[in-house]
């Protein structure tokens, strides 16, 4: 080691660290004007019903395991939902992502966006 460390130079380390550390506060979401692509974070801050709570009606072939085919070919949850969104979801499911009916593709999670939402406003 070419460095030796003691609990000392830990100490001013972190001392340092602390001094140097600067809080981001949370900011407005961003409008998405020009990309055409819904905005899941407003959709997320639109709604209030949980995971898996039904609010709308599916059809009968739209079951778990032809969702679980169609999610696979997305590469995220969010752009699962952005797609969704932009075919007619939540009200419709063309895409057959959304079985259970709550307005939420693939197991997507409005959650994080509502809490820091929530956060934001305390």
């Amino acid at each position: 080691m070419s460095e030796r460390r003691s609990i000392e130079s830990d100490a001013a380390r972190i001392e340092q660290n602390r001094q140097t550390y600067e809080l981001v506060a949370p900011t407005a979401v961003p409008e998405r004007t020009a990309s055409g692509q819904p905005n899941i974070v407003q959709y997320a801050l639109s709604t209030t019903n949980a995971v898996g709570q039904p609010r709308y009606n599916r059809s009968v072939f739209s079951g778990e395991g032809r969702a679980q085919r169609v999610c696979a070919r997305y590469a995220s949850d969010d752009l699962a939902q952005e797609a969704f969104l932009a075919q007619g979801g939540p009200q419709r499911d063309r895409l057959g992502v959304d079985p259970d009916g709550d307005g939420f593709a693939c197991g997507w999670n409005p959650e994080p966006f509502r809490r820091a939402a929530a956060a934001a406003r305390n």
